[in-house]
Protein backbone atom coordinates (compact mmCIF):
# COMPACT_ATOMS: atom_id res chain seq x y z
CA UNK A 1 0.00 0.00 0.00
CA UNK A 2 1.31 3.44 -0.94
CA UNK A 3 2.09 5.85 1.87
CA UNK A 4 2.88 9.55 1.97
CA UNK A 5 6.49 8.50 2.31
CA UNK A 6 6.31 6.59 -0.96
CA UNK A 7 4.73 9.58 -2.70
CA UNK A 8 7.31 12.03 -1.35
CA UNK A 9 10.22 9.76 -2.24
CA UNK A 10 8.86 9.24 -5.74
CA UNK A 11 8.41 12.98 -6.29
CA UNK A 12 11.90 13.85 -4.97
CA UNK A 13 13.51 11.03 -6.96
CA UNK A 14 11.77 12.10 -10.19
CA UNK A 15 12.81 15.72 -9.69
CA UNK A 16 16.43 14.76 -9.00
CA UNK A 17 16.58 12.74 -12.21
CA UNK A 18 15.06 15.64 -14.14
CA UNK A 19 17.72 17.98 -12.72
CA UNK A 20 20.53 15.59 -13.66
CA UNK A 21 19.15 15.29 -17.20
CA UNK A 22 18.87 19.06 -17.49
CA UNK A 23 22.48 19.47 -16.37
CA UNK A 24 23.59 16.99 -19.01
CA UNK A 25 21.61 18.92 -21.61
CA UNK A 26 23.35 22.13 -20.56
CA UNK A 27 26.79 20.51 -20.89
CA UNK A 28 25.80 19.23 -24.32
CA UNK A 29 24.56 22.66 -25.40
CA UNK A 30 27.84 24.22 -24.35
CA UNK A 31 29.85 21.53 -26.13
CA UNK A 32 28.08 22.31 -29.41
CA UNK A 33 27.93 26.10 -29.13
CA UNK A 34 30.80 27.43 -27.03
CA UNK A 35 33.27 24.89 -25.66
CA UNK A 36 36.87 25.25 -26.87
CA UNK A 37 38.30 22.20 -28.59
CA UNK A 38 40.76 21.70 -25.77
CA UNK A 39 37.91 20.93 -23.40
CA UNK A 40 36.75 17.83 -25.28
CA UNK A 41 38.38 15.18 -23.09
CA UNK A 42 37.39 16.85 -19.82
CA UNK A 43 33.84 17.28 -21.10
CA UNK A 44 33.69 13.59 -22.01
CA UNK A 45 34.64 12.68 -18.45
CA UNK A 46 32.16 15.15 -16.98
CA UNK A 47 29.31 13.80 -19.09
CA UNK A 48 30.36 10.25 -18.26
CA UNK A 49 30.28 11.04 -14.55
CA UNK A 50 26.91 12.71 -14.86
CA UNK A 51 25.47 9.75 -16.80
CA UNK A 52 26.76 7.37 -14.14
CA UNK A 53 25.20 9.47 -11.38
CA UNK A 54 21.90 9.57 -13.29
CA UNK A 55 21.98 5.80 -13.70
CA UNK A 56 22.85 5.27 -10.03
CA UNK A 57 19.92 7.43 -9.00
CA UNK A 58 17.57 5.76 -11.47
CA UNK A 59 18.15 2.24 -10.15
CA UNK A 60 17.82 3.07 -6.44
CA UNK A 61 16.12 0.18 -4.66
CA UNK A 62 13.84 2.39 -2.56
CA UNK A 63 12.60 4.09 -5.73
CA UNK A 64 11.61 0.69 -7.07
CA UNK A 65 9.71 0.01 -3.85
CA UNK A 66 7.89 3.34 -4.11
CA UNK A 67 6.95 2.69 -7.74
CA UNK A 68 5.58 -0.74 -6.88
CA UNK A 69 3.56 0.62 -3.97
CA UNK A 70 2.12 3.50 -6.00
CA UNK A 71 1.25 1.23 -8.93
CA UNK A 72 -1.05 -0.80 -6.67
CA UNK A 73 -3.12 2.23 -5.74
CA UNK A 74 -5.97 4.15 -7.37
CA UNK A 75 -4.11 6.85 -9.31
CA UNK A 76 -5.26 9.88 -11.27
CA UNK A 77 -4.27 10.03 -14.95
CA UNK A 78 -1.23 12.25 -14.38
CA UNK A 79 0.23 10.11 -11.60
CA UNK A 80 -0.54 6.88 -13.42
CA UNK A 81 1.46 8.10 -16.42
CA UNK A 82 4.34 9.26 -14.21
CA UNK A 83 4.50 5.88 -12.49
CA UNK A 84 4.19 3.86 -15.70
CA UNK A 85 7.00 5.74 -17.45
CA UNK A 86 9.14 5.65 -14.29
CA UNK A 87 8.74 1.89 -14.05
CA UNK A 88 9.63 1.47 -17.72
CA UNK A 89 12.77 3.63 -17.46
CA UNK A 90 13.92 2.10 -14.18
CA UNK A 91 13.32 -1.48 -15.33
CA UNK A 92 15.45 -0.89 -18.42
CA UNK A 93 18.17 0.85 -16.40
CA UNK A 94 18.47 -1.99 -13.90
CA UNK A 95 19.55 -4.23 -16.77
CA UNK A 96 22.54 -2.00 -17.61
CA UNK A 97 25.72 -1.99 -15.48
CA UNK A 98 26.77 1.46 -14.32
CA UNK A 99 30.23 1.02 -15.81
CA UNK A 100 28.67 0.43 -19.25
CA UNK A 101 26.64 3.62 -18.86
CA UNK A 102 29.80 5.57 -18.06
CA UNK A 103 31.81 3.99 -20.89
CA UNK A 104 29.08 4.64 -23.44
CA UNK A 105 28.62 8.26 -22.40
CA UNK A 106 32.36 8.94 -22.59
CA UNK A 107 32.65 7.18 -25.95
CA UNK A 108 29.79 9.24 -27.36
CA UNK A 109 31.26 12.52 -26.16
CA UNK A 110 34.68 11.64 -27.59
CA UNK A 111 33.15 10.52 -30.88
CA UNK A 112 31.28 13.82 -31.25
CA UNK A 113 34.51 15.74 -30.67
CA UNK A 114 36.29 13.54 -33.22
CA UNK A 115 33.44 14.11 -35.69
CA UNK A 116 33.60 17.88 -35.26
CA UNK A 117 37.33 17.80 -36.04
CA UNK A 118 37.40 15.05 -38.68
CA UNK A 119 34.47 16.03 -40.90
CA UNK A 120 36.01 19.25 -42.26
CA UNK A 121 39.17 17.26 -43.05
CA UNK A 122 37.29 14.32 -44.66
CA UNK A 123 39.19 12.04 -42.31
CA UNK A 124 36.92 9.01 -42.41
CA UNK A 125 39.57 6.82 -40.76
CA UNK A 126 39.54 9.03 -37.65
CA UNK A 127 35.75 9.12 -37.80
CA UNK A 128 35.52 5.32 -37.81
CA UNK A 129 38.05 5.07 -34.97
CA UNK A 130 35.85 7.35 -32.88
CA UNK A 131 32.64 5.58 -33.93
CA UNK A 132 33.86 2.01 -33.34
CA UNK A 133 33.59 2.01 -29.52
CA UNK A 134 30.18 3.71 -29.76
CA UNK A 135 28.84 0.94 -32.00
CA UNK A 136 30.41 -1.82 -29.88
CA UNK A 137 29.12 -0.38 -26.61
CA UNK A 138 25.69 0.30 -28.10
CA UNK A 139 25.42 -3.36 -29.08
CA UNK A 140 26.38 -4.30 -25.50
CA UNK A 141 23.70 -1.93 -24.22
CA UNK A 142 21.12 -3.47 -26.55
CA UNK A 143 22.05 -6.96 -25.34
CA UNK A 144 21.55 -5.80 -21.75
CA UNK A 145 18.05 -4.36 -22.28
CA UNK A 146 16.88 -6.72 -25.00
CA UNK A 147 14.55 -8.81 -22.88
CA UNK A 148 12.22 -10.76 -25.16
CA UNK A 149 12.71 -8.42 -28.16
CA UNK A 150 12.97 -10.27 -31.46
CA UNK A 151 16.32 -8.66 -32.30
CA UNK A 152 18.87 -6.20 -30.93
CA UNK A 153 17.61 -3.37 -33.13
CA UNK A 154 14.21 -3.55 -31.45
CA UNK A 155 15.85 -2.80 -28.10
CA UNK A 156 17.47 0.32 -29.58
CA UNK A 157 14.35 1.47 -31.43
CA UNK A 158 12.40 1.19 -28.19
CA UNK A 159 14.52 3.94 -26.64
CA UNK A 160 13.23 6.45 -29.18
CA UNK A 161 9.91 5.05 -30.38
CA UNK A 162 8.55 2.83 -27.61
CA UNK A 163 6.99 -0.31 -29.00
CA UNK A 164 8.45 0.08 -32.49
CA UNK A 165 10.14 -2.94 -34.04
CA UNK A 166 12.34 -3.48 -37.06
CA UNK A 167 9.82 -6.03 -38.29
CA UNK A 168 7.16 -3.30 -38.50
CA UNK A 169 9.34 -0.41 -39.63
CA UNK A 170 11.17 -2.17 -42.46
CA UNK A 171 8.04 -2.75 -44.58
CA UNK A 172 6.62 0.68 -43.64
CA UNK A 173 9.75 2.50 -44.80
CA UNK A 174 10.00 0.30 -47.90
CA UNK A 175 6.41 1.29 -48.72
CA UNK A 176 7.26 4.93 -48.13
CA UNK A 177 10.30 4.74 -50.41
CA UNK A 178 8.26 3.01 -53.09
CA UNK A 179 5.67 5.79 -52.94
CA UNK A 180 8.24 8.60 -52.99
CA UNK A 181 10.70 7.48 -55.67
CA UNK A 182 8.30 7.88 -58.65
CA UNK A 183 7.67 11.50 -57.59
CA UNK A 184 11.29 12.60 -57.55
CA UNK A 185 11.85 13.04 -61.28
CA UNK A 186 8.62 14.96 -62.12
CA UNK A 187 8.93 17.11 -58.99
CA UNK A 188 12.53 17.94 -59.86
CA UNK A 189 11.54 18.84 -63.42
CA UNK A 190 8.82 21.19 -62.15
CA UNK A 191 11.15 22.98 -59.72
CA UNK A 192 12.56 26.49 -60.17
CA UNK A 193 16.28 27.09 -60.67
CA UNK A 194 18.43 28.06 -57.66
CA UNK A 195 18.25 31.58 -56.27
CA UNK A 196 20.34 34.19 -58.09
CA UNK A 197 23.65 34.94 -56.42
CA UNK A 198 23.38 37.36 -53.52
CA UNK A 199 24.79 37.82 -50.05
CA UNK A 200 22.42 37.28 -47.15
CA UNK A 201 24.61 38.45 -44.21
CA UNK A 202 25.05 36.03 -41.33
CA UNK A 203 24.28 38.55 -38.59
CA UNK A 204 21.02 39.48 -40.26
CA UNK A 205 20.15 35.79 -40.63
CA UNK A 206 20.65 35.30 -36.90
CA UNK A 207 18.27 38.20 -36.31
CA UNK A 208 15.89 36.60 -38.80
CA UNK A 209 15.98 33.38 -36.79
CA UNK A 210 14.72 35.25 -33.74
CA UNK A 211 12.01 36.97 -35.79
CA UNK A 212 10.75 33.73 -37.32
CA UNK A 213 10.78 31.89 -34.01
CA UNK A 214 8.84 34.65 -32.27
CA UNK A 215 6.42 34.98 -35.19
CA UNK A 216 5.15 31.41 -34.82
CA UNK A 217 5.00 31.54 -31.04
CA UNK A 218 8.43 30.67 -29.59
CA UNK A 219 8.74 32.48 -26.25
CA UNK A 220 12.15 34.16 -26.16
CA UNK A 221 11.65 34.95 -22.47
CA UNK A 222 11.77 31.20 -21.86
CA UNK A 223 14.16 30.22 -24.61
CA UNK A 224 17.29 31.02 -26.57
CA UNK A 225 18.62 30.64 -30.13
CA UNK A 226 22.25 30.12 -31.18
CA UNK A 227 24.32 28.76 -34.08
CA UNK A 228 25.93 25.32 -34.31
CA UNK A 229 27.39 22.93 -36.87
CA UNK A 230 24.24 20.81 -36.72
CA UNK A 231 20.89 22.38 -35.73
CA UNK A 232 19.33 20.90 -32.59
CA UNK A 233 16.92 21.64 -29.76
CA UNK A 234 17.40 20.98 -26.06
CA UNK A 235 15.45 21.65 -22.89
CA UNK A 236 17.38 22.76 -19.82
CA UNK A 237 14.16 23.06 -17.83
CA UNK A 238 10.51 24.01 -18.10
CA UNK A 239 11.43 27.68 -18.58
CA UNK A 240 14.65 27.23 -20.55
CA UNK A 241 14.22 25.71 -24.01
CA UNK A 242 16.95 26.35 -26.58
CA UNK A 243 17.57 25.63 -30.24
CA UNK A 244 20.25 26.31 -32.81
CA UNK A 245 20.36 26.98 -36.52
CA UNK A 246 23.10 27.14 -39.10
CA UNK A 247 23.62 29.92 -41.61
CA UNK A 248 24.60 29.91 -45.29
CA UNK A 249 25.15 33.45 -46.55
CA UNK A 250 24.20 32.35 -50.07
CA UNK A 251 20.87 30.79 -49.05
CA UNK A 252 18.43 32.24 -46.48
CA UNK A 253 15.89 29.49 -47.14
CA UNK A 254 18.00 26.81 -45.45
CA UNK A 255 18.24 28.92 -42.28
CA UNK A 256 14.50 29.59 -42.25
CA UNK A 257 13.75 25.90 -42.70
CA UNK A 258 16.13 25.00 -39.87
CA UNK A 259 14.53 27.59 -37.59
CA UNK A 260 11.02 26.37 -38.32
CA UNK A 261 12.09 22.78 -37.76
CA UNK A 262 13.86 23.40 -34.47
CA UNK A 263 11.25 25.90 -33.30
CA UNK A 264 8.66 23.18 -33.84
CA UNK A 265 10.55 21.02 -31.36
CA UNK A 266 10.97 23.97 -29.02
CA UNK A 267 7.28 24.92 -29.13
CA UNK A 268 6.45 21.37 -28.11
CA UNK A 269 8.79 21.65 -25.12
CA UNK A 270 7.37 25.05 -24.17
CA UNK A 271 3.84 23.68 -24.50
CA UNK A 272 4.23 20.74 -22.15
CA UNK A 273 2.03 21.19 -19.03
CA UNK A 274 3.94 22.88 -16.24
CA UNK A 275 2.13 20.72 -13.68
CA UNK A 276 4.13 17.77 -15.01
CA UNK A 277 7.56 19.49 -14.80
CA UNK A 278 10.17 17.43 -13.00
CA UNK A 279 8.32 14.16 -13.65
CA UNK A 280 8.61 11.30 -16.11
CA UNK A 281 5.44 12.51 -17.86
CA UNK A 282 6.89 15.91 -18.81
CA UNK A 283 8.01 14.83 -22.27
CA UNK A 284 6.77 13.59 -25.62
CA UNK A 285 5.70 9.94 -25.74
CA UNK A 286 8.20 9.28 -28.55
CA UNK A 287 10.60 11.04 -30.87
CA UNK A 288 8.26 10.36 -33.78
CA UNK A 289 5.69 12.50 -31.98
CA UNK A 290 8.34 15.17 -31.42
CA UNK A 291 9.41 15.11 -35.06
CA UNK A 292 5.81 15.52 -36.15
CA UNK A 293 5.86 18.99 -34.63
CA UNK A 294 9.09 20.16 -36.25
CA UNK A 295 8.06 18.79 -39.64
CA UNK A 296 4.57 20.26 -39.34
CA UNK A 297 6.00 23.78 -39.06
CA UNK A 298 8.83 23.29 -41.53
CA UNK A 299 6.83 21.63 -44.31
CA UNK A 300 3.12 22.24 -43.87
CA UNK A 301 3.42 25.89 -42.82
CA UNK A 302 6.88 27.04 -43.90
CA UNK A 303 6.62 25.95 -47.53
CA UNK A 304 3.27 27.65 -48.18
CA UNK A 305 2.91 30.85 -50.20
CA UNK A 306 1.07 32.38 -47.26
CA UNK A 307 3.99 31.96 -44.89
CA UNK A 308 6.37 33.74 -47.24
CA UNK A 309 3.94 36.60 -47.82
CA UNK A 310 3.73 37.14 -44.07
CA UNK A 311 7.54 37.09 -43.82
CA UNK A 312 8.15 39.53 -46.67
CA UNK A 313 8.27 42.78 -44.60
CA UNK A 314 10.83 41.25 -42.24
CA UNK A 315 12.99 40.02 -45.11
CA UNK A 316 12.94 43.41 -46.83
CA UNK A 317 13.92 45.16 -43.60
CA UNK A 318 16.81 42.80 -42.83
CA UNK A 319 18.08 42.17 -46.38
CA UNK A 320 17.29 45.25 -48.49
CA UNK A 321 20.06 44.58 -51.02
CA UNK A 322 19.46 40.85 -51.51
CA UNK A 323 15.68 41.29 -51.64
CA UNK A 324 16.21 43.75 -54.44
CA UNK A 325 17.34 40.83 -56.63
CA UNK A 326 14.63 38.32 -55.74
CA UNK A 327 10.90 38.58 -55.13
CA UNK A 328 8.91 36.89 -52.39
CA UNK A 329 7.18 34.59 -54.88
CA UNK A 330 10.56 33.31 -55.99
CA UNK A 331 11.59 32.64 -52.39
CA UNK A 332 8.33 30.76 -51.79
CA UNK A 333 8.90 28.61 -54.86
CA UNK A 334 12.51 28.04 -53.81
CA UNK A 335 11.30 26.68 -50.47
CA UNK A 336 9.56 23.98 -52.50
CA UNK A 337 12.48 23.32 -54.81
CA UNK A 338 13.17 19.62 -55.36
CA UNK A 339 16.70 18.61 -56.19
CA UNK A 340 18.23 15.32 -55.02
CA UNK A 341 21.17 16.29 -52.84
CA UNK A 342 23.92 14.66 -50.84
CA UNK A 343 23.20 16.34 -47.50
CA UNK A 344 20.22 15.08 -45.48
CA UNK A 345 19.64 18.28 -43.51
CA UNK A 346 19.48 20.24 -46.77
CA UNK A 347 17.24 17.71 -48.54
CA UNK A 348 13.89 18.75 -49.94
CA UNK A 349 10.66 17.31 -48.60
CA UNK A 350 10.26 14.86 -51.48
CA UNK A 351 13.66 13.19 -51.25
CA UNK A 352 14.28 13.54 -47.51
CA UNK A 353 12.88 10.18 -46.49
CA UNK A 354 15.11 8.37 -48.97
CA UNK A 355 18.02 9.59 -46.82
CA UNK A 356 16.29 8.08 -43.78
CA UNK A 357 15.63 4.77 -45.50
CA UNK A 358 19.34 4.52 -46.33
CA UNK A 359 20.45 5.23 -42.76
CA UNK A 360 17.91 2.84 -41.28
CA UNK A 361 19.03 0.02 -43.56
CA UNK A 362 22.67 0.65 -42.65
CA UNK A 363 21.90 0.77 -38.93
CA UNK A 364 20.09 -2.54 -39.11
CA UNK A 365 23.01 -4.09 -40.99
CA UNK A 366 25.52 -2.77 -38.44
CA UNK A 367 23.57 -3.95 -35.42
CA UNK A 368 22.75 -7.32 -37.00
CA UNK A 369 26.43 -7.83 -37.77
CA UNK A 370 25.82 -7.96 -41.52
CA UNK A 371 27.97 -4.90 -42.23
CA UNK A 372 31.52 -4.51 -40.85
CA UNK A 373 32.12 -0.97 -39.65
CA UNK A 374 35.09 -0.52 -41.99
CA UNK A 375 32.72 -1.07 -44.93
CA UNK A 376 30.22 1.55 -43.74
CA UNK A 377 31.57 4.46 -45.87
CA UNK A 378 31.38 2.43 -49.07
CA UNK A 379 27.96 1.02 -48.22
CA UNK A 380 26.73 4.53 -47.53
CA UNK A 381 27.98 5.76 -50.90
CA UNK A 382 26.44 2.76 -52.70
CA UNK A 383 23.10 3.34 -50.98
CA UNK A 384 23.08 7.02 -51.89
CA UNK A 385 23.67 6.10 -55.51
CA UNK A 386 20.89 3.50 -55.47
CA UNK A 387 18.22 5.60 -53.77
CA UNK A 388 19.08 9.13 -54.90
CA UNK A 389 21.24 8.67 -57.98
CA UNK A 390 24.13 10.54 -56.35
CA UNK A 391 27.54 9.39 -55.13
CA UNK A 392 29.30 11.44 -52.44
CA UNK A 393 32.65 12.78 -53.70
CA UNK A 394 34.05 13.07 -50.18
CA UNK A 395 33.36 11.48 -46.76
CA UNK A 396 32.23 14.79 -45.28
CA UNK A 397 29.31 14.77 -47.71
CA UNK A 398 28.74 11.06 -47.20
CA UNK A 399 28.85 8.88 -44.12
CA UNK A 400 30.32 11.62 -41.94
CA UNK A 401 27.65 14.23 -42.55
CA UNK A 402 25.41 13.42 -39.55
CA UNK A 403 26.19 13.78 -35.87
CA UNK A 404 23.69 11.10 -34.82
CA UNK A 405 25.87 7.98 -34.97
CA UNK A 406 28.78 9.61 -33.07
CA UNK A 407 26.16 10.64 -30.50
CA UNK A 408 25.16 7.00 -30.20
CA UNK A 409 21.65 7.63 -31.56
CA UNK A 410 21.40 4.29 -33.34
CA UNK A 411 17.72 3.59 -33.86
CA UNK A 412 16.85 7.30 -33.95
CA UNK A 413 16.65 7.92 -37.70
CA UNK A 414 13.29 6.17 -38.36
CA UNK A 415 11.61 8.68 -36.05
CA UNK A 416 12.11 11.32 -38.77
CA UNK A 417 10.03 9.32 -41.24
CA UNK A 418 7.39 8.60 -38.62
CA UNK A 419 7.33 12.34 -37.95
CA UNK A 420 6.68 13.06 -41.64
CA UNK A 421 3.76 10.66 -41.66
CA UNK A 422 2.25 11.99 -38.43
CA UNK A 423 2.74 15.61 -39.54
CA UNK A 424 0.86 15.05 -42.80
CA UNK A 425 -2.08 13.61 -40.90
CA UNK A 426 -2.01 16.42 -38.33
CA UNK A 427 -1.92 19.03 -41.12
CA UNK A 428 -5.08 17.58 -42.65
CA UNK A 429 -6.82 17.76 -39.27
CA UNK A 430 -5.54 21.27 -38.51
CA UNK A 431 -6.80 22.55 -41.86
CA UNK A 432 -10.26 21.13 -41.15
CA UNK A 433 -10.41 22.56 -37.64
CA UNK A 434 -8.52 25.86 -37.89
CA UNK A 435 -8.69 26.66 -41.61
CA UNK A 436 -6.32 26.40 -44.61
CA UNK A 437 -2.79 26.71 -43.25
CA UNK A 438 -1.50 28.90 -46.08
CA UNK A 439 -4.38 31.36 -45.61
CA UNK A 440 -3.80 31.57 -41.87
CA UNK A 441 -0.08 32.10 -42.38
CA UNK A 442 -0.69 34.85 -44.96
CA UNK A 443 -2.72 36.73 -42.37
CA UNK A 444 -0.03 36.24 -39.74
CA UNK A 445 -2.55 34.14 -37.82
CA UNK A 446 -0.21 31.52 -36.44
CA UNK A 447 -1.96 31.41 -33.05
CA UNK A 448 -4.87 29.22 -34.25
CA UNK A 449 -2.36 26.74 -35.68
CA UNK A 450 -0.35 26.66 -32.47
CA UNK A 451 -3.56 26.42 -30.42
CA UNK A 452 -4.55 23.30 -32.35
CA UNK A 453 -1.16 21.69 -31.71
CA UNK A 454 -1.23 22.70 -28.04
CA UNK A 455 -4.64 21.06 -27.63
CA UNK A 456 -4.11 17.98 -29.77
CA UNK A 457 -0.48 17.16 -28.94
CA UNK A 458 1.49 19.35 -26.52
CA UNK A 459 -0.97 19.37 -23.64
CA UNK A 460 -1.12 15.59 -23.58
CA UNK A 461 2.62 15.21 -22.95
CA UNK A 462 3.33 11.56 -22.08
CA UNK A 463 -0.12 10.89 -20.69
CA UNK A 464 -0.86 8.54 -23.62
CA UNK A 465 1.25 6.55 -26.07
CA UNK A 466 1.99 7.99 -29.50
CA UNK A 467 -0.40 5.73 -31.41
CA UNK A 468 -3.27 6.75 -29.14
CA UNK A 469 -2.23 10.41 -29.23
CA UNK A 470 -2.23 10.52 -33.02
CA UNK A 471 -5.39 8.46 -33.39
CA UNK A 472 -7.20 10.84 -31.03
CA UNK A 473 -5.89 13.85 -32.96
CA UNK A 474 -6.53 12.51 -36.46
CA UNK A 475 -9.18 9.86 -36.10
CA UNK A 476 -7.00 7.39 -38.00
CA UNK A 477 -4.00 5.15 -37.53
CA UNK A 478 -0.56 5.64 -39.03
CA UNK A 479 -0.46 5.44 -42.84
CA UNK A 480 1.78 6.55 -45.70
CA UNK A 481 -1.05 7.66 -48.03
CA UNK A 482 -1.72 11.14 -46.52
CA UNK A 483 1.96 12.05 -46.84
CA UNK A 484 2.23 10.83 -50.44
CA UNK A 485 -0.96 12.72 -51.32
CA UNK A 486 0.48 15.84 -49.70
CA UNK A 487 3.62 15.55 -51.86
CA UNK A 488 1.50 15.19 -54.99
CA UNK A 489 -0.51 18.31 -54.14
CA UNK A 490 2.48 20.35 -53.03
CA UNK A 491 5.00 19.48 -55.73
CA UNK A 492 3.07 18.12 -58.70
CA UNK A 493 0.08 20.43 -58.16
CA UNK A 494 -2.33 17.53 -58.37
CA UNK A 495 -5.76 18.18 -56.85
Amino acid sequence: MATDGHRDLFADWSATLADLSATGALLGWDRETGMPRGGAEARARQMGTLSALHHRELVRADAGEAIAALAEGDLDADTAAMVAWARRERDRATQVPEELVRELSEARSRAVSVWLDARPRDDDAAYLDGLRPVVDLTRRYAEAVRGDAAELSDALLDDYEPGATAGELEPLLDELAAGVRPLVEPATAASPPPLPEAIWPADAQVALAREVGAMIGFDLERGAIARSAHPFTTSIGAGDVRFTTRVDEADPVSNIRAVLHEAGHALYEQGLPERLAGTFAHDAPSLGAHESQSLFWENHVGRTDGFWRSLEPTLRALFPEAMGTVGIDRLARTSRRVQPSLIRVEADEVTYNLHIVLRFRLELALVRGDLPLDELPGAFDDGMEELLGLRPPRPGDGVMQDIHWPQGLIGYFPTYSLGHLYAAQLAETAAREAGPLSDLAAEGSFAPILDFLRRAVHSRARLVRTDELMRDANGAGLATAPFIEHLRRQYLREP
